[in-house]
């Protein structure tokens, strides 16, 4: 009798141990890991964004690592290419969610491929964090699950058009945009700007995601003869209508946003793009008047992938970091629910790029709204004005 007691207890100390075990589960964290999730796009037409900038997520979380990950858990970043496609794009987030369960999605590339795979994400319970877009939906309507460090779009364009009118004396404006949320929210922002300031927009032509030639968009604008054009353009086609710019022997200014801030813009468009003016929250680099911790980061990452670090990589590094400090203050009991909250503790964070500092709370979810103006001067990207849009 005395026997079957003592054994009927073990197995209901069993039970519980096991019960209490299964109710701690969390998804994507193990003893030994935490799974993070990400995409890029490696194999399309933003690539020049999308593979320096996993390797700055690779970098960070390398360094990581060699000190021994988080709370003793190595960090796993399982990425996908979603080839700036959104189909490919859901199918990757549904992986990474349904056979991955990764605890959190970060630094997905993209605004077509944010907008169409946050919804998933979200309804999965999972965080969003830092995509790689500068889109108003990264942010709001406020969710709990997702955070954004990218100035938005529609607010730095606002401010350099005022900038561009009030500074430089803009009269007529055409626009030129990529067919999608992202470039709609661009053209969107600069005809608010331009009714605000009672300045016309002459022409308003756009473009499909992943055209090279626009030898008709340009001769549309160049009809109406707009003293400044401003280009919803990404990073090729930026340099695609400097080209054309060139080859029709027209002289215009050109306001872009930070989609554009990419060295491979001036690296593709040589000579057509200099006199571009281009946002940037995160300024490409000039090595020899960088500072010394950024000349020391640059030099890991010419070790590790052997080519010169840019901007996007940069970025990747940061959407990294920010999220690795997240992790490091919610603890080594670690929930999604303690990850966010930690992640709002997060205050007037400075990179070592010399970038806008970032703060979020538990009723923010922007880190930042601020950007400079750069003009594209020798082939490098010189900084106009001071810090805008705070």
């Amino acid at each position: 009798m005395k026997t079957r007691l003592i054994a009927a207890f073990a197995a209901a100390c069993l039970t519980f141990a096991t019960g209490s075990a299964v109710a701690q589960e969390v998804r994507g964290v193990t003893a030994t890991e935490i799974r993070l999730g990400t995409q890029d796009d490696l194999s399309g037409p933003i690539v020049f964004w999308g593979q320096p900038m996993r390797n700055g997520k690779i970098m960070r979380i390398e360094e990581q690592n060699a000190k021994g990950g988080v709370h003793g858990r190595k960090l796993v970043l399982i990425g996908e290419d979603n080839g700036y496609d959104p189909k490919k794009g859901v199918l990757a987030a549904q992986k990474l969610i349904q056979q991955d369960k990764v605890f959190a999605m970060v630094g997905v590339l993209g605004t077509p491929i944010a907008m169409a795979t946050m919804p998933i994400v979200i309804e999965a319970g999972v965080p969003f964090m830092y995509p790689g877009t500068n889109h108003r939906a990264m942010y709001e309507p406020f969710n709990k699950l997702k955070f954004s460090m990218a100035a938005p779009y529609d607010h730095q364009m606002r401010a350099a058009v005022h900038y561009m009118v009030a500074q430089k004396g803009k009269k007529k404006i055409a626009i030129m945009y990529q067919d999608d949320e992202f470039g709609k929210e661009l053209r969107e922002a600069a005809e608010a700007q331009a009714k605000a300031m009672n300045i016309p927009v002459v022409a308003v032509t756009s473009y499909k995601r992943g055209d090279t030639a626009f030898s008709s968009q340009v001769a549309r604008m160049r009809q109406a003869d707009p003293d400044l054009i401003v280009a919803g353009t990404v990073v090729r086609e930026t340099a695609g209508l400097g080209l054309e710019l060139k080859k029709v022997g027209w002289k215009v200014d050109v306001l872009t946003s930070a989609a554009a801030c990419n060295a491979a813009v001036p690296g593709i468009g040589k000579d057509a793009v200099e006199g571009f003016y281009i946002q940037c929250q995160y300024v490409p680099f000039d090595a020899a008047s960088e500072s010394e911790p950024v000349k020391a980061w640059m030099k890991r990452y010419q070790e590790r992938f052997g080519k010169p670090a840019d901007v996007s990589a940069a970025i990747g590094y940061d959407m990294m970091e920010l999220t690795i400090l997240g992790l490091e203050r919610a603890g080594k009991d670690l929930t999604a629910e303690k990850f966010i909250a930690a992640s709002e503790t997060i205050k007037n964070w400075q990179n070592i790029f010399g970038s806008p500092p970032m703060s979020f709370g538990p009723d923010r979810r922007l880190g930042t709204r601020a950007f400079v103006l750069t003009q594209v001067t020798g082939g490098k990207f010189k900084r106009i004005t001071g810090t805008l849009g705070e």
